[in-house]
């Protein structure tokens, strides 16, 4: 199994700004995604199992079969023989958890794939918790898989676990999705298309009637908790929208030495687990779209065409 590559880019801060950085965990969980993707240019081959889980598999399995030969030797007498009911359901829970670790196994995997197309590509949302980005990258750089083990739960089920928790439990936060994006673009095209275009109408056309239908459908975007968690991507998916509002947060003028003080790190992470930003997203839009009819030319007065009498005034 291999994942996809593409060219990507980097950020460029300060020098002391970079050993702080490079000294986190998070920065580096990335580096090492970095260098992996970096290392294997057309693709990364992904096993189903690394060599610690393969290790831990050399005891387990044998221990299993060896569990079976038992078992299947009680099975063997009769269902008169001592025991056999138990022998029964320990066969068929072995060869349940037998199952059940082979599909972690495969689901982990294919998410470590997904999760190393989703990083070439570019597309992991900037909204996404350290927590989340973390886990993201070791996840995708294999340190999970590495550091995985295999633990039987209570109903005696062999499950693969990944800093402590199911594999499937992580959270490792989701994928920018562009439809906010551009259909916010798309509507801010066609108003400029209104203010400034051949076609363009008067203000008056403008506040009562297209302003009102964008206010309604831009309500109806923003009213379930998918489109909440869509307008928290979009305004950090933005540097200059989530710096906007930290800076009416804080009154402060969001200049590149301010964005590397704690404070504006701390507001920069809080925000995006303390801020429910549907609440003045639909207004902030509007102001987007106000602002194309405000910047607008004057319209140039047009004289009325002459009529035949005002040329014959003209003459007399």
């Amino acid at each position: 199994m291999a994942n996809k590559q593409m060219s990507g880019y980097g950020l460029s801060v300060s020098n002391m700004a970079n050993e702080q950085v490079k000294s986190s965990p998070i920065q580096s969980a990335e580096q090492k995604t970095k260098n992996l993707i970096n290392a294997n240019p057309t693709g990364t081959n992904i096993a189903k199992f690394s060599n610690s889980i393969n290790n831990q598999l050399t005891q387990y399995l044998p221990m299993k079969k060896m569990e079976l030969a038992k078992l299947e030797k009680i099975k063997a007498q009769g269902s008169q023989a001592e025991g056999y009911s138990e022998a029964v359901d320990g066969i068929n829970t072995i060869e349940k958890g037998l199952i059940q670790l082979n599909n972690d196994l495969e689901q982990a995997a294919a998410k470590r794939k997904q999760l190393l197309d989703v990083e070439v590509e570019e597309t992991y949302a900037s909204s996404n918790t350290n927590e989340q980005s973390e886990n993201f990258h070791n996840f995708a750089n294999g340190t999970f898989a590495d550091e995985g083990q295999i633990i039987e739960d209570e109903m005696g089920m062999p499950r693969l676990m990944y800093a402590g928790q199911l594999h499937s439990d992580i959270d490792t936060g989701g994928e920018y999705n562009f439809e906010l994006e551009n259909l916010v673009d798309e509507e801010l095209s066609n108003t400029r298309e209104l203010a400034h275009g051949e076609a363009a109408i008067d203000i008056n056309e403008y506040n009562n009637i297209v302003r009102p239908n964008l206010e309604k459908d831009l309500n109806k975007l923003v009213k379930n908790k998918d489109s909440r968690d869509a307008v928290k991507d979009y305004m950090y998916q933005n540097p200059a929208l989530i710096d906007m509002f930290i800076s009416n947060q804080t009154g402060k003028e969001i200049t590149p030495e301010y964005k590397e003080t704690p404070e504006y790190d701390k507001l920069y992470n809080l925000n995006k687990t303390n801020v429910n930003f549907s609440d003045g997203f639909v207004n902030t839009v509007l102001g987007m779209h106000d602002a194309e009819f405000e910047k607008r030319e004057p319209a140039k007065e047009t004289k009325p065409e002459k009529t035949v009498e005002d040329y014959l005034k003209e003459i007399s």
